[in-house]
């Protein structure tokens, strides 16, 4: 089966076994009003055709800058790290009973009250196979993601991509301005690099 390799400035974050599951997300977010420049987290798991369950390889690791994320779409993969639950991860966590995530007026009027904590970022994303680009805040845009979602629903592919948006953006349910977006074969590799 194949895997997701990731590692931090060369060094190994986490190796994905992909056999068994059939979505992984890894993704760094950052944001103006954020204490940490960007959070990296990768989770996934099996839904769906009688199976259910959510692990997660990479906890929300902090990234600041000059840092280098390098992930690789192998397809072979040995030595996979085993995900944890999330009762593995908080066990003196009692488990969460909500189900509605929607943001609410009052929940939007904290985040716009929220202060900014820096002047702005500067992101880069690059692949294998030459494409780079590099994507800046703005007065709009105050958050970025950069992601590499794998889905083995049918057909197994990994998919990267880079945005920049804004509240108002994840309200619209707009995505946001799209960067750079493509499909991974095996071999290749991506690297998102936050520069400032």
């Amino acid at each position: 089966m194949p895997g997701l390799s990731v590692q931090v400035n060369g060094e190994r974050m986490a190796t994905i076994d992909l056999s068994g599951l059939n979505l992984v997300n890894v993704s760094v977010h950052g944001a103006l009003d954020s204490e940490q420049y960007a959070m990296l987290h990768a989770d996934g798991g099996q839904h769906g055709d009688g199976g259910s369950g959510y692990l997660t390889w990479i906890a929300e690791h902090a990234l600041t800058p000059g840092d280098v994320l390098t992930l690789t779409y192998m397809e072979a993969c040995e030595g996979g790290d085993d995900g944890k639950t999330i009762a593995q991860l908080w066990p003196d966590e009692p488990p969460s009973t909500r189900t509605d995530w929607s943001i609410d007026s009052q929940m939007e009027a904290e985040i716009r009250a929220r202060p900014r904590l820096r002047e702005g970022f500067l992101v880069q994303a690059g692949t294998s196979a030459g494409a780079r680009v590099t994507a800046a805040s703005d007065a709009r845009n105050t958050d970025f993601r950069f992601s590499v979602v794998w889905t083995g629903f049918g057909e197994e592919r990994a998919r990267m991509r880079l945005a920049t948006y804004c509240l108002d953006d994840v309200l619209q349910r707009t995505g946001g301005a799209e960067h750079l977006a493509t499909v991974l074969s095996f071999g290749d590799s991506v690297t998102f690099s936050l520069l400032a």
